[in-house]
C-alpha cells in the first residue's frame, strides 16, 4: 500500500486535461453542423408529421400534469409535487407555466417544449468539441435524434422529458470548450436543476468521480454536482431502492444481456449467444488496440461506457422493475443514445488518426450511418408514430364551452374527460373546485 499511495497521488496530480488546448479543432465545420441540424429537423417534421400536426396528453402527461395544473389554481411550489417518489422539477415548471395560456393550446405548449429540448440535446452533443471531422459533425444531429431518442414520446410527451434532461445534463458535463466564468455559474445552476428534474441523473455520481479520477479540469464543477447528484439521490422515496439487486444473477444476467442486445446491438437482435459476444469483444479490442496512444479517447470512452453500464441501475437496482417486469424503450435510451456517442466519437478519432481516410472514411461513414437510421426507423416504428389522439380538439373545445358558462361564479362545476395513453385520462374540473361546489355534469368525450 506504501508503494502504490505515492504513485497514485503523482497520478492525481499529473491528470490530463479534458477541455480542448491550442492547436486543437473546434468545429470550425460550422456549415456542416448546421446543415445536418437543417436535415435533422426537416426529416424529423416529415417523418412525424401526423403526430406533430395534432398535438395531445400522451403517456402521464394528462394525470401528473393537465389534471393536475390545469385551472391555473396551483402555486410555483407544487413543482416539488413528487407522486412516484422522485422529484422532477423541469416537467413541473413547465405544466405550472402552460396552465397560464388558454387551455386549447395546451397540448401545443407541452408538444413545442419537447421539441425544442430534444433538438437542443442533440445540438449540445454537436456542440460539444468532440466531433471534428465534418461530414461527421453532419450526420451526428441524424443518427442522434432520429435514432438516439429511441421513441417519438421524447418529441411530443412532456412525461418522457425526465429522460431527456438526463441526457442534456450529460452532455453538457462532457463539452470540451471554455466559457467565462459567468457562463460557467448559469450552466451550473441550469445543471443543478436538472439534476432535480429526474431519476436517471444520478448517473452524475459515476461519472463525476470518473471525471475527477480521468482529468484535472473542472474539478470544482464536478465536486458540486456531485455534491447536488448526491442530496438529489438522499431525496428519492427509500422504499423504491433495491441495492440489493446488485447480487441477484439474474437480474446481472437480464443487465448482461440487455446491454448486447438492446444497445451494442440497438434492438436488432433478441438474443445473445458466443458468436455475438465474440464480435462484441473482438470489436471492442480492435478499437482500443487502433486508439492505444490515444490516451483522451481511451479516457472518454470510459466515461461513455460507464454512463451506457450504469443507465440501467436506477431500473434494476429498485422496485420499478418489479411493478414493469420488463424494459421499456425509456429505460433503453440514455445507454443507446450515449453508445451512439461512442460511435461517433471513436469513428472521428480514427479518421484523425489517419488523416488520408479524412474525406472518403467521412463520406462512407454518412451512407453507412443513413443506411442505419433509415432500417432503425423502419425495424422499430415507434421511434416514429404513435396512435393519435384524434378526440383532443372536440375535448379542449368541450372544455373552452364550459369555461365560458359562469360555472365558478355560481358555484356549480363540471367534470370534462376524454381518453390519453393507455389507462390514463385526461380530466379538466371546470368552475368552482371547492369541495361544496355542485356538480352538474360530467362529460366524457369520445
Amino acid at each position: 500500500m506504501k508503494q502504490i499511495t505515492p504513485h497514485f497521488t503523482r497520478y492525481l496530480q499529473n491528470r490530463s486535461s479534458y477541455f480542448l488546448q491550442a492547436g486543437e479543432a473546434v468545429n470550425p465545420e460550422r456549415n456542416a453542423l448546421s446543415l445536418g441540424l437543417i436535415f435533422f429537423t426537416a426529416i424529423l417534421v416529415l417523418r412525424s408529421w401526423e403526430n406533430f400536426s395534432q398535438p395531445g396528453l400522451y403517456a402521464e402527461d394528462s394525470i401528473h400534469y393537465f389534471n393536475f395544473y390545469y385551472g391555473n389554481i396551483r402555486t410555483l411550489g407544487d413543482i416539488f409535487q413528487h407522486p412516484n417518489g422522485y422529484y422532477n422539477l423541469f416537467n413541473n415548471l413547465a405544466a405550472y407555466l402552460t396552465a397560464k395560456a388558454d387551455v386549447g393550446l395546451h397540448p401545443l405548449i407541452y408538444q413545442s417544449v419537447c421539441i425544442c429540448f430534444c433538438i437542443l440535446t442533440v445540438t449540445a452533443f454537436s456542440l460539444s468539441g468532440l466531433i471534428t471531422n465534418r461530414y461527421l459533425l453532419f450526420i451526428s444531429p441524424l443518427l442522434l435524434g432520429l435514432s438516439g431518442l429511441n421513441h417519438l414520446y421524447y418529441y411530443i410527451s412532456l412525461t418522457f422529458q425526465m429522460y431527456v434532461v438526463v441526457l442534456m445534463l450529460l452532455v453538457i458535463m462532457l463539452w470540451r470548450r471554455r466559457a467565462p466564468a459567468a457562463v460557467q455559474l448559469l450552466l451550473f445552476v441550469f445543471m443543478g436543476f436538472l439534476i432535480w428534474s429526474g431519476p436517471y441523473s444520478v448517473l452524475v455520481v459515476p461519472v463525476a468521480l470518473a471525471f475527477i479520477f480521468f482529468f484535472h479540469d473542472k474539478t470544482l464543477q464536478t465536486v458540486g454536482l456531485l455534491l447536488i447528484a448526491i442530496a438529489y439521490t438522499l431525496s428519492v422515496t427509500k422504499s423504491t431502492i433495491m441495492l440489493e439487486n446488485i447480487l441477484n444473477p439474474d437480474i446481472l444476467l437480464l443487465w448482461g444481456s440487455t446491454l448486447v442486445t438492446e444497445v451494442f446491438f440497438m434492438g436488432f437482435k433478441d438474443s445473445i449467444n458466443a458468436e455475438k459476444l465474440i464480435l462484441v469483444a473482438v470489436t471492442f479490442l480492435t478499437v482500443f488496440f487502433a486508439l492505444r496512444g490515444d490516451r483522451f479517447y481511451l479516457k472518454t470512452a470510459i466515461l461513455f461506457l460507464i454512463i451506457i453500464i450504469a443507465s440501467f441501475a436506477p431500473l434494476l437496482l429498485s422496485k420499478k422493475y418489479l411493478l414493469y417486469q420488463t424494459i421499456y424503450p425509456c429505460h433503453l435510451v440514455i445507454a443507446q443514445f450515449f453508445w451512439l456517442v461512442f460511435v461517433l466519437v471513436t469513428a472521428d478519432r480514427l479518421l484523425a488518426r489517419w488523416p488520408a481516410l479524412q474525406h472518403p472514411g467521412g463520406g462512407a461513414l454518412i451512407v453507412v450511418f443513413a443506411i442505419f437510421i433509415l432500417a432503425d426507423n423502419i425495424e422499430h416504428q415507434d421511434k416514429r408514430k404513435v396512435p393519435v389522439l384524434a378526440a383532443m380538439p372536440r375535448f379542449l373545445e368541450k372544455v373552452k364551452e364550459a369555461e365560458n358558462m359562469g360555472l365558478a361564479e355560481e358555484g356549480r362545476k363540471m367534470i370534462i374527460s376524454t381518453n390519453g395513453t393507455s389507462i390514463f385520462k385526461a380530466a379538466a374540473i371546470v368552475g368552482d373546485r371547492s369541495k361544496n361546489a355542485t356538480l352538474v355534469d360530467r362529460i366524457h368525450v369520445q
